[in-house]
C-alpha cells in the first residue's frame, strides 16, 4: 500500500493506492480520502474488475496461459528488434513527454488528458521511489507505445497507456503499433517477475469488447477492485457532491 497527501483548494486529501487492510476514517488526517485501486471493500466505493497475473509462476507457464494471438504478436515485435526503455523514477522533462504523447491519444479517443492535476500525482508517487515509466521504440528511435506502472512492492499497477494505433491509418503501422504495445507489457511483466513482485495488474477492465479482450490475451484472473472518496468534513462532503454532478453531467445522465 502506498499514500500520497496533497492540498486542493486548501482541502487536505490522502490518497491510498492498493490498499490490502481496512483503513478506519478516524485514523487519517485528512478532509478527504481518496481510494485508487483498493482491494478492501467498502460501501462508498466503487467496485469494478480488472485482470491479475501471478509473478510467482515462471516465464514459460506465464506464456502458455496468454492467449495464442498474443503470443505471436510478441513473437513478431521481438522479431523486429524494437528497443524496451525502463525509467524509474522519471525527470519532470520525460513525464512531459509523456504527457504530450498520452494527450495526442486522448484528444483521438476522446477521453480524459493527463493534466497538471496528474502530474503533481505522478511526481507525488516519485517521491515514494513508486513510479515508472516505460516505452518501447524503433530502430530509428522513435516511441511507440508508452506505459506509466506504480508498485508497493507487491503488486505492479498500470496506472496509464498510450499508443497511437487509432490515430494511424496505415496498415502495416497499425500492425507495428499493436505488436509493439504487447511486447511493451510482456516485458513490463517480466521486468517486475526479476523485482521479487508477487502481482502484475492490468488497471482494471472496462465494457469496450476490444480493449477486454485485448488484456484477456495476456491470461491471468478477474478479481475485484474499488475505488473512489470518503468524506470526514462538511466541505469535503461539499466538494464530493458537485464532482458528482459534474460526472453526471458529462455522462449526460442529468
Amino acid at each position: 500500500m502506498i499514500a500520497i497527501e496533497r492540498k486542493f483548494m486548501n482541502i487536505k486529501i490522502k490518497t491510498f493506492y492498493l490498499a490490502n487492510e481496512d483503513i478506519q476514517k478516524g485514523d487519517v488526517q485528512a478532509q478527504l480520502i481518496g481510494y485508487t485501486h483498493s482491494f478492501i471493500p467498502k460501501s462508498s466505493l466503487r467496485s469494478f474488475e480488472t485482470i491479475q497475473i501471478d509473478l510467482l509462476k515462471d516465464e514459460s507457464e506465464l506464456l502458455m496461459e496468454m492467449h495464442k494471438t498474443t503470443r505471436r504478436q510478441i513473437r513478431g515485435a521481438l522479431e523486429r528488434g524494437f528497443t524496451h526503455v525502463v525509467i524509474e523514477n522519471p525527470t519532470d522533462q520525460e513525464l512531459l513527454d509523456f504527457q504530450v504523447f498520452y494527450n495526442r491519444f486522448a484528444r483521438n479517443k476522446r477521453t480524459h488528458t493527463f493534466n497538471s492535476y496528474h502530474m503533481q500525482t505522478m511526481k507525488l508517487l516519485r517521491e515514494q521511489n513508486a513510479l515508472m515509466l516505460t516505452y518501447m521504440q524503433d530502430k530509428d528511435k522513435n516511441i511507440l507505445c508508452y506505459r506509466i506502472y506504480m508498485t508497493d512492492g507487491i503488486v505492479a499497477l498500470n496506472l496509464y497507456s498510450a499508443s497511437h494505433f487509432r490515430i494511424v491509418d496505415n496498415q502495416e503501422l497499425k500492425r507495428i503499433l499493436s505488436q509493439a504495445n504487447r511486447l511493451l507489457i510482456w516485458k513490463s511483466i517480466l521486468w517486475y517477475k526479476d523485482k521479487g513482485q508477487m502481482l502484475y495488474d492490468m488497471g482494471g477492465l472496462t465494457d469496450d469488447e476490444n480493449i477486454r479482450r485485448f488484456k484477456l490475451g495476456f491470461g491471468g484472473k478477474i478479481a475485484l477492485a474499488y475505488t473512489g472518496y470518503e468524506s470526514q468534513s462538511m466541505i469535503g462532503k461539499i466538494i464530493l457532491r458537485v464532482r458528482d454532478l459534474k460526472l453526471k453531467l458529462l455522462k449526460g445522465i442529468v
